[in-house]
């Protein structure tokens, strides 16, 4: 899956800074993920997130959010970027797509510019500026791009109030840049979708990064006691088996040394075997172990840096070991610490 790296993303911005008289500067960015819409990009850290089932809302500020909503003029003005499916129409032609939005925006009162070509992750897309006021203080610009992918109506739409288009500009279009919107698994006729695929998407956080097989998606669990993350990775499509999984948290080490972290745990497990190997250039101790699944074999991993005691454990159906456990393996050794 093409992926977008935060330093690729910050040349980038550096590359449109010097073609921008006015610009607003993001210290810091960080990536969105989600298991459900499946889109990536980079946004500034500080900035507001809403999300649905197929759209995400990036706002500058909670107050420019409320604002975009209620257009109360009291509120501070801001910069909003929305990525979304349009399931309501029935064309799956971007071009007349945005043609019709482009007309609705007319109707509504708007000044509305010319479409023009455009790119979203490289593919081919039909662009559209408009702007108007929605009382005597405020105005709005905004740009709407939208392409189809896999069959499906994609847009970005990015708008500023008042006189905030050009100064955020750069940044609309550093988010754009990173954008790697969803791609639809295929499976072929008479492969279990619940085997691992080789093709893998990419997952990353403030604590790891990896590569997971592409039938598969990662979701949150709640954190206990002084966790500070934990995610699980399953198969998501239909058919998936709910005893293969790879769960990954992370928890404070309190000083501990790796060898005192697995001689504390080793008690808490029925251990088979145990074994040595590297994790983002770490050394870690695993235990093969029996748990309380019938027909389910696990491993778990530990690896300690930073003062933190990272966790990876492996669960499979034990008859189709040579399906799972390679598979999962790949996923343990493309992680990355940070």
């Amino acid at each position: 899956m093409k992926y977008r790296s935060l330093a690729a993303l910050m040349a980038f911005c550096l590359i449109l800074a010097d073609c921008s008289k006015k610009k607003v500067e993001v210290k810091d960015w960080t990536n969105f993920q989600d298991p459900v819409f499946k889109v990536t990009f980079s946004y500034p850290k500080e900035w507001v997130v809403s999300v649905e089932p197929t759209r995400v809302v990036v706002t500058s500020s909670l107050e420019a959010a409320e604002k975009f909503f209620d257009r109360d003029p009291r509120k501070a003005d801001g910069v909003q970027v929305i990525i979304s499916t349009d399931n309501s129409v029935s064309t799956k032609d971007y071009a007349e797509y945005i043609k019709d939005f482009r007309d609705s925006k007319l109707e509504e009162g708007f000044q509305v510019g010319e479409i023009e070509d455009a790119k979203i992750e490289g593919l081919p897309a039909k662009q559209v500026v408009f702007y108007g006021a929605y009382d005597e203080n405020t105005k709005v610009k905004a740009l709407r791009i939208a392409t189809v992918k896999d069959s499906v109506i994609y847009y970005v739409q990015y708008a500023a109030l008042n006189d905030l288009f050009e100064p955020y500009k750069m940044v609309f279009d550093s988010i754009l840049y990173s954008l790697v919107l969803p791609k639809k698994v295929k499976v072929e006729k008479g492969v279990d979708p619940a085997i691992p695929l080789a093709e893998t998407e990419k997952y990353s956080d403030d604590y790891v990064e990896f590569d997971y097989p592409i039938n598969f998606a990662v979701n949150d669990l709640p954190k206990k006691g002084d966790v500070l993350m934990s995610i699980v990775t399953k198969g998501k499509l239909e058919g998936a088996r709910n005893d293969c999984t790879i769960n990954l948290d992370v928890r404070p080490a309190k000083k501990l040394t790796l060898d005192k972290v697995v001689e504390q745990n080793s008690k808490l497990f029925k251990v088979v075997s145990k074994g040595e190997t590297k994790i983002s250039g770490e050394r870690s101790v695993y235990f093969n172990y029996v748990p309380p699944v019938k027909n389910v074999s696990s491993r778990i991993y530990f690896v300690v840096k930073n003062d933190r005691i990272y966790r990876i454990i492996l669960n499979y159906y034990t008859p189709m070991k040579k399906d799972f456990l390679p598979a999962f393996e790949k996923v343990v050794a493309s992680i990355k610490i940070k």
